[in-house]
């Protein structure tokens, strides 16, 4: 009898032991989730109500939605690869934002982050969302898709062999190369300009590339691998093009395949091609030389332009001015310039130091058309902060302006690299 009590009693208080051990896992657990859901807060990937040590499905969300836009595995999954990136992430805009970089964002991040967006005229709210990571030169998405590197490497044969990344650009790696390829594929075939490689854009990708396998006459697969190349090396030297393999504008336009489909509701096409004077001087005098140049051309019909096709034509309008100054950059979105700025490092901090040839865009933000919706170009910048600007699709042509950026609802100003 007494041994059984003793066993009992045994069983007993390992079993209370074992409880009180148990109780203290979900504590720490709660600690370190507490952490992850104050980073992705702070970095606009969760709402700061949703800091509540739970690992549920609002939190596995939001950790897949960073691994998309960091190229890890989307598993929703906190494990070391994604902590070790988000924490690096929150340091980077701990040291923009003048704080000490300990990868936590919890009220002295917050604070600092709502002092900077105050200096450079951004809402401020202390979360590092994409116009405050944006005015801080930290690249917000660094990576697409699912992580795999053998789904980047068909991403980036396809945009290699449609002319948007040069062929040594095939390294599984999606860096800001290949993003800037995917903004340009996006903003050429009327897509959201996010440079995420979601399920829209690779399957426009994935369809023009068979377009073109189909006219080359190979297997119409959508990976413009070796045997793509060879086919379309075959047909270019049919038809007397420049014999690279390389699906570009010319090879295209000879197949008889559309390489840019615009954004917008089109009236048709435009006519007509804008005739410059010769251009002189620096890359920002040959922009507002070419602008200046413009002054009175009217659209015609419905949005019928010189510079593209009959769509909303400010920003054709304002990257045909740069083109002129042998800058590489066409678009029919003013939310590209943001993002061009962010991928060139030109994106002035808030609205500060406006100069001649920047581009200066109106709206809330470069998500969209509704968000981002017009776009100029600078010709001279004025010591009392206002601006005078020529831009395209203004009263239906090419006009100047003069005002104060900040209150006329601008929200970036980019400049042209190398200028």
């Amino acid at each position: 009898m007494d041994g059984t009590r003793v066993i009992s009693m045994a069983l007993t208080l390992a079993a209370i032991l074992v409880g009180l051990l148990g109780a203290a896992v979900p504590q720490a657990h709660a600690a370190d989730v507490q952490l992850l859901q104050r980073d992705l807060a702070g970095l606009s990937y969760a709402p700061l109500s949703g800091v509540d040590g739970i690992y549920g499905s609002q939190t596995t969300d939001s950790v897949r939605h960073f691994q998309r836009d960091n190229g890890l595995a989307v598993d929703g999954d906190a494990g070391p690869a994604t902590m070790a990136a988000l924490t690096a992430k929150v340091k980077q805009v701990q040291s923009k934002a003048g704080t000490s970089a300990d990868g936590d964002y919890g009220p002295a991040t917050l604070s600092a982050v709502r002092a900077y967006q105050s200096a450079h005229r951004l809402e401020v709210d202390g979360i590092a969302g994409p116009q405050t990571m944006g005015a801080m030169n930290i690249d917000r998405i660094t990576s697409s898709g699912t992580g795999a590197s053998s789904d980047t490497k068909l991403l980036q044969r396809n945009l290699v062999g449609l002319g948007y990344l040069a062929s040594g650009g095939v390294d599984g790696i999606y860096g800001p190369a290949t993003k800037d390829a995917v903004l340009s594929f996006q903003s050429d075939n009327g897509l959201e300009v996010d440079g995420i490689a979601g399920p829209q854009t690779n399957a426009a990708l994935t369809a023009k590339v068979k377009q073109v396998q189909s006219k080359a006459g190979t297997s119409a697969d959508g990976d413009y691998g070796p045997a793509t190349l060879s086919a379309v090396r075959a047909y270019q030297s049919a038809h007397r093009l420049e014999v690279d393999g390389i699906a570009g504008p010319q090879t295209m336009a000879s197949m008889g395949i559309a390489r840019e489909l615009g954004g917008g509701s089109s009236g048709g096409e435009s006519g007509g091609s804008p005739s410059t004077p010769p251009l002189s001087g620096s890359i920002r005098d040959k922009i507002v030389q070419a602008a200046r140049s413009q002054l009175g051309v009217h659209e015609w019909n419905n949005n019928c332009n010189p510079y593209g096709p009959c769509e909303p034509w400010c920003a054709l309008f304002a990257s045909w001015t740069w083109r002129q100054a042998g800058i590489n950059f066409h678009t029919a979105f003013s939310g590209d310039f943001y993002y061009y700025g962010r991928n060139h490092g030109t994106l002035h901090s808030g609205l500060s130091n406006p100069q001649p040839g920047d581009a200066i865009v109106f709206g809330s933000g470069p998500q969209s058309p509704s968000t981002s919706t017009h776009v100029g170009i600078i010709e001279k910048a004025y010591a009392d902060g206002t601006v005078d600007t020529i831009e395209g699709n203004a009263s239906d042509q090419v006009m100047r302006r003069h005002f104060n950026p900040a209150t006329r609802g601008a929200y970036a100003i980019v400049s042209p690299s190398g200028a």
